[in-house]
């Protein structure tokens, strides 16, 4: 690990910035005990970088099969942490028909 990431802590919007989601997916993933945390004075979620290493880790999983990553299939290759993500995101809640305030 590089010596400016072993001190590196992330807050949740940091993060979130960091893998390109929403602050939501985060706080996600910290409540399901998925990403370990720490908090400060009882309420601030701050992430290590160490910790945030550790995650990236253990869900992306590599390729080994040269063909299965070949990019001339058209489609775009799609991490494990990126697949988790929009599976989070898409949990999101819906919007109420007419929440929208605009009246019929």
């Amino acid at each position: 690990m590089e010596p400016e990431r072993v001190n590196k802590i992330y807050d949740v919007a940091t993060l979130a910035a960091h893998w390109g989601c929403g602050a939501d997916t985060v706080y996600t993933l910290v409540r399901s005990g998925e990403l370990a945390h720490f908090k400060l004075g009882g309420k601030l979620i701050r992430i290590r970088a160490d910790e945030v290493e550790r995650y990236e880790c253990r869900t992306i999983t590599p390729c080994n099969d040269t063909e299965a990553s070949s990019q001339s299939r058209g489609s775009p290759m799609v991490s494990a942490t990126d697949a988790r993500l929009e599976r989070l995101i898409a949990h999101q809640p819906r919007q109420r028909p007419g929440a929208s305030g605009k009246d019929a």
